[in-house]
């Protein structure tokens, strides 16, 4: 089983507080050092903020000493030999072009390091919509995606069309791309460009499910990976 972490963009800004603080003072902040730094009214807040990290994996602390909190994961993007930290950067529609593709680096899921084989260039991507189910994409779900443009016939890819990102399986036949939904269910055309007016963002490699799927974890994989 796979670790799955999300942090908050609270936890995130807190986790990069620590880092950062440790950097230049050789040294954790305090409670009230992070109270401070972080704008919070009280020293409860901070210490809900801690409880947060150290339940996720990402810090501990001996409350009953001075300076205690320890990172227990590196910098990003790699936590440690066993899992990676993959930053979350936009959402992508699988049903139509509606959703922006935005940056969003508040968000990041910790997985094992073997959803991502030897791939290093590495994000994810939040699915929207139901489009590519008979792909194993439901809404809601992470998408694990390298960022390249080399793709093949039949890989699933993140397309950016304009400012809007989507999820499709990729074909190209002379010119033309077609960028096609897989779901024998649904009413879902083909999205069809000319190659100038496409972008391809990068190749999906595996989805981990969204919390709401969570029982009923089963990682896809898709061809090319590792």
């Amino acid at each position: 089983m796979a670790l799955h972490r999300t942090l908050t963009g609270a936890q995130e800004e807190t986790l990069s507080f620590i880092r950062t603080y440790v950097a230049k003072n050789k040294q954790a902040p305090t409670i009230s050092e992070l109270r401070d730094g972080l704008h919070l009214r009280s020293l409860r807040s901070v210490t809900q903020r801690l409880e947060a990290l150290e339940r996720k994996g990402f810090t501990k602390r001996d409350r009953h000493q001075h300076r205690s909190i320890t990172i227990l994961d590196t910098q990003f993007p790699f936590a440690h030999s066993g899992v990676v930290e993959i930053p979350v950067i936009a959402s992508a529609g699988c049903d139509a072009v509606e959703v922006y593709a935005q940056n969003e680096f508040g968000e990041f899921i910790t997985v094992d390091r073997s959803f991502v084989g030897s791939h290093t260039n590495i994000v994810a991507v939040r699915a929207v919509g139901d489009s590519m189910i008979d792909a194993g994409i439901r809404n809601g779900d992470y998408v694990i995606v390298e960022v390249t443009e080399d793709v093949d016939d039949g890989d699933r890819v993140v397309a950016v069309l304009g400012n809007m990102a989507v999820i499709k399986q990729y074909q190209k036949v002379d010119e033309v791309v077609y960028l096609n939904p897989q779901n024998a269910y649904g009413n879902y055309s083909p999205i069809i460009v000319k190659e100038e007016d496409s972008k391809i963002f990068g190749k999906v490699l595996s989805v981990i499910p969204g919390t709401e799927w969570i029982e009923d974890f089963k990682i896809e994989y898709y061809p090319g990976y590792p």
